[in-house]
């Protein structure tokens, strides 16, 4: 399920900067990918645990569970569908999911959720009008609920998807944003974090102020080995904006010998550009009781 990488040492030996961006954006679909929702459960969700998923929604349905519970179903079928990169069925999933839980009072943390996890759906398949279409619902969803660590990572997608588009100094003022409050948050935070502190590193960087910038993906790294094993993905994804940072600050050697770090990464991710953060799980109080 998973190989070792060490990417584009050939191709671009004579740029840096697009290696390293390159190599980010890489990781980038694989967090966003395996993690949107129950990380633990990509590489062993099968056809299956699909079937049984199925199975459980028609039971739900035919025994009239509330729009709440159903609609978490739904919403659990469009994590695994989307972590097997079945676009069509995730898609339809999520909008099921969502129309039950819109007007569930009891479920609007999850129906933030889940807009979220669409908008990353949709950036992995680099349809970008439709990922900030649901990324603003989520972030104005979010902003009703008082839960600071949630807002914060969906503030750190809104900052990633600024500077997708070239939109530096934005994206800089909402991550600093994103990490206030999940810094303020504690360890719920923590983890979104970590991508306030790469957004900025890149945001910063891009704007000559790359001092900054690596002090920031220096933080992002002490966070990340407090929390990830050193040859994960994530720690991957920040060991690229740490050698970024370096290269843009003049130290190419060390630069060089970040991105020559083999990661893992899974083999069946659609490859486009797409933000790499968790943007959060279903809330389990809304489990059924089968």
């Amino acid at each position: 399920m998973f190989r070792s990488m060490t990417m584009l040492h050939s191709g671009h030996r004579r740029n840096p900067c697009v290696r390293f961006r390159t190599q980010a954006l890489t990781l980038c679909i694989v967090l966003s990918v395996c993690e949107h929702a129950r990380p633990q459960q990509f590489s062993t969700t099968t056809q299956k645990d699909i079937a049984q998923e199925r199975h459980m929604i028609d039971l739900a349905e035919r025994e009239h569970f509330p729009d709440a519970k159903i609609g978490y179903l739904w919403g659990r079928l469009a994590s695994d569908y989307a972590a097997q990169a079945d676009f069509a069925r995730a898609e339809d999933a999520y909008f099921r999911s969502l129309r039950l839980l819109r007007n569930a009072p009891e479920a609007q943390k999850n129906y933030a959720t889940l807009l979220d996890n669409l908008s990353v759906l949709y950036l992995a398949y680099n349809r970008r009008a439709e990922a900030e279409q649901y990324l603003t619902r989520g972030f104005a969803a979010r902003r009703k609920q008082d839960d600071i660590a949630a807002l914060g990572v969906s503030q750190v997608h809104l900052a990633e998807l600024a500077l997708d588009g070239h939109k530096f100094k934005r994206a800089e003022n909402i991550a600093a944003e994103a990490k206030a409050n999940l810094t303020a948050a504690g360890d719920s935070g923590r983890v979104g974090l970590i991508g306030a502190r790469v957004t900025l590193a890149y945001a910063r960087c891009e704007q000559h102020k790359c001092a900054e910038g690596l002090r920031d993906a220096e933080h992002a790294m002490d966070l990340a080995r407090l929390v990830y094993p050193a040859d994960s993905l994530p720690a991957g994804h920040v060991l690229m904006a740490v050698g970024f940072a370096r290269w843009k600050t003049g130290d190419s050697e060390e630069a060089e010998r970040q991105s020559q770090k083999p990661v893992r990464f899974p083999r069946s991710f659609p490859v486009a550009p797409l933000l790499h953060l968790n943007p959060g799980k279903l809330s389990p109080e809304l489990r059924p009781g089968f």
